[in-house]
């Protein structure tokens, strides 16, 4: 799409202007050009007496103009690309990443990890990958008001930050005897006892009612639409989506082993 002219013009608003001729037309030339500079100084004076600032107060401003209609859409926009709403469990060092993108009250989410949630375990504790969730809540009204995939995705995202290394076994409690699309989902108590039987600290559990993480959720839901996810689990591998069977057990662990 073509690009909207720019303008260039000097700090002080002066448009640029070139002058040509000798003599009395060039004399008069300059002259046009300093009485045009005068009026454009005077403008510029009582403009700033009636604002009350001074020159530097209209740079400062114009400044904060730039940062905030410039940078700051930018830097959002930047945070959402580069998956930073993501919650990454295993060695950094891993060499391959396995991408997942779901929402706890998908049942098909639910199906996945169900099939593949041992392989997922047993190649973290290698070293062999590192999962990355991205999580979901754009399915809160299947939930009879109760926002369960905010509420539940809220708590997975504490002990993801606070006690990772039972972050994956919390996933798969979350996702066992997984409550029907279009039910009320767990109440808080079921979801902190699933936390317990995943070996959760009680006082990480203590946590989950103030929904420490509940920005976190939300932002991490645009994100993914924003990376242009359609559908749940999205599953990538090194970036790339994995088009197999992602609800038989041992087709990921092949993909991820050829990914190597």
């Amino acid at each position: 799409m073509p690009q909207p002219t720019k303008k260039k013009r000097t700090l002080s608003g002066a448009t640029t202007v070139k002058t040509a001729g000798t003599g009395r037309a060039a004399a008069a030339s300059q002259r046009e050009i300093m009485r045009q500079a005068r009026e454009q100084e005077e403008r510029e004076a009582k403009l700033r007496r009636r604002l009350g600032v001074g020159t530097l107060g209209v740079v400062v401003i114009a400044l904060v103009v730039i940062l905030v209609v410039v940078v700051v859409p930018a830097l959002t926009k930047k945070a959402a690309a580069t998956g930073s709403y993501a919650l990454a469990i295993g060695s950094e060092s891993a060499p391959v990443t396995i991408d997942i993108y779901q929402d706890f009250m998908c049942p098909y989410c639910g199906q996945f990890e169900r099939a593949q949630s041992a392989d997922l375990k047993a190649m973290v504790d290698s070293g062999q990958a590192k999962v990355v969730f991205h999580l979901m809540n754009f399915l809160d009204p299947s939930s009879s008001g109760t926002k369960y995939s905010t509420r539940a995705a809220d708590a997975f995202a504490t002990v993801a930050k606070q006690q990772p290394s039972a972050a994956l076994a919390f996933d798969s409690a979350l996702y066992a005897d997984q409550p029907a699309e279009g039910s009320s989902g767990l109440t808080d108590a079921q979801i902190a006892d699933r936390a317990r039987s995943a070996g959760v600290s009680d006082a990480v559990i203590a946590t989950f009612a103030n929904q420490p993480n509940l920005d976190f959720v939300n932002k991490s839901n645009q994100a993914a639409f924003a990376d242009g996810i359609t559908s749940t689990p999205t599953v990538k591998i090194n970036g790339t989506v994995f088009k197999g069977d992602l609800y038989t057990a041992g087709t990921l662990k092949t993909a991820v082993e050829a990914a190597k």
